[in-house]
């Protein structure tokens, strides 16, 4: 029997993993802060969508804008 997982939290800070109904542990937690240090340095989402699953498309696939070259490599 396939286990489903109930997806919890916001929409934009949901690790791919929960997206696609897989196990996810602390790993998951720290995309989540990984998502909101991009939203605290460059004041947006990296991921945004017209709807639930324009965005979970783009979080499935990754791809983002990279932060300002004015933060230090670690941030980036």
């Amino acid at each position: 029997r396939i286990k489903s997982y109930q997806k919890v939290g916001t929409p934009y800070y949901l690790a791919p993993e929960i997206w696609q109904d897989k196990p996810y542990d602390e790993k998951s937690d720290i995309w989540s802060l990984g998502v909101i240090l991009y939203e605290i340095s460059t004041l947006n989402k990296p991921f945004m969508g017209s709807n639930e699953e324009d965005l979970k498309n783009k979080i499935l696939k990754g791809k983002f804008s990279r932060i300002s070259q004015v933060f230090s490599k670690d941030l980036s």
